[in-house]
């Protein structure tokens, strides 16, 4: 008898299991089709010869630099990163670090939000951290960028309201969403959800803390909560704070060196840049594997309130998608490649030494 109940669980976990990845697949092929259609809505008018002819005009020179704008960004992001994990006791080699960052970015492009447990995975396996300690790390790495996105996103507001009040007016499916989304019907229903959870939480506490699998959740939360609050120990606050700014100034670089790629936006505003920049980086928040189509969109018409013709809008949106997706691609695939290598090579020198002594 027990051996079959044994036998009935073990068929229902690997039927859970095969359901959950069954749900992920067709999660992201949905998502991955939403894209490609929004792509395929935002450039059906374009022929391939015109395409072809306006690429070919391109100054590659300003994509070339915008590639070391990236590069330093992603330099930048792995020595803040390792800056939150030195109060936990680990000093990850800098190697591994910037190399577990491109993993990050190039998993993105494959699988949405996929990147940040692929960079903690590959910096687990070679630097012996535990995973739910990088994870916290991770946590309050994008709590910062946050604060930093939605400072720009004030100081563009603050430069652009009008140009915000016609967007809206031009758009009113969108005013209409937000204005959807914010109703004092819907705010109630939220805060009622929130309610009930917090009171079925309460009454089940006493059964939920007796579990093995609570136990188990218990040890998570503390390496989770662990790495979250790294920051608080953590040295050199203020360079902390420095290359939190660094990297969304070097994110801005690149994308802005390519409108002096493009003729027809060569001599666009800073402010127009910058806004059309931050309306991408709120695209990018759409579950859509490199924010394809969505991230398209959002800059051609922002840049379309500037007075960039919709048409130029659209290649502009494609080259600068494209050569930094080429980057992260190109950077993502050579991490892979050097991963084991470089840490093969390590081992080896490492056993030299011990020998040595």
């Amino acid at each position: 008898m027990v051996n079959t109940f044994c036998i009935i669980a073990s068929n229902y976990k690997n039927k859970l299991f095969m359901n959950k990845k069954l749900r992920n697949s067709i999660q992201y092929i949905v998502f991955f089709a939403i894209g490609v259609f929004l792509f395929y809505l935002v450039y059906r008018d374009f022929e391939l010869e015109e395409l072809e002819n306006e690429l070919s005009n391109i100054n590659y020179w300003w994509i070339l630099l915008g590639f070391g704008f990236g590069i330093l960004s992603h330099i930048s992001r792995s020595v803040r990163w390792r800056m939150l994990i030195k109060p936990l006791g680990h000093k990850p080699g800098m190697t591994n670090t910037i190399i577990s960052v491109f993993i990050l970015y190039f998993v993105n492009i494959i699988i949405p939000r996929g990147g940040e447990l692929a960079r903690c995975t590959v910096l687990s396996k070679y630097e012996k951290i535990p995973v739910t300690k990088l994870l916290g790390t991770v946590v309050t790495e994008r709590i910062v960028d946050v604060i930093v996105l939605f400072m720009m996103v004030l100081f563009v507001l603050v430069l652009q309201l009008s140009k915000l009040d016609e967007f809206l007016t031009t758009h009113p499916e969108v005013s209409g969403k937000i204005s959807n989304l914010t109703s004092f019907s819907n705010l109630l229903i939220l805060i009622a959800i929130i309610l009930i959870a917090f009171a079925l939480l309460l009454f089940l506490r006493k059964l939920i803390v007796k579990t093995k699998l609570w136990i188990k959740i218990r040890s998570y939360v503390i390496n989770f909560k662990e790495g979250i609050i790294s920051i608080k120990n953590m040295d050199k606050k203020g360079w902390f704070i420095f290359h939190s700014l660094f990297i969304y100034m070097m994110y801005y670089l690149m994308f802005h060196v390519v409108f002096y790629s493009f003729i027809p936006t060569k001599n666009i505003e800073l402010t127009a840049g910058l806004s059309a920049f931050i309306a991408g980086g709120l695209a990018m928040l759409a579950p859509v594997q490199a924010g394809i189509g969505a991230w398209h969109f959002m800059v051609y018409e922002t840049l379309f309130l500037f007075g960039i013709d919709k048409y130029d809008g659209k290649i502009f949106a494609l080259i600068s998608h494209t050569s930094t997706n080429l980057l992260v691609l190109f950077a993502g695939v050579l991490s892979f490649i050097l991963l084991p290598v470089i840490n093969a090579r390590m081992k080896k020198q490492e056993m030299v030494k011990d020998k040595v002594k």
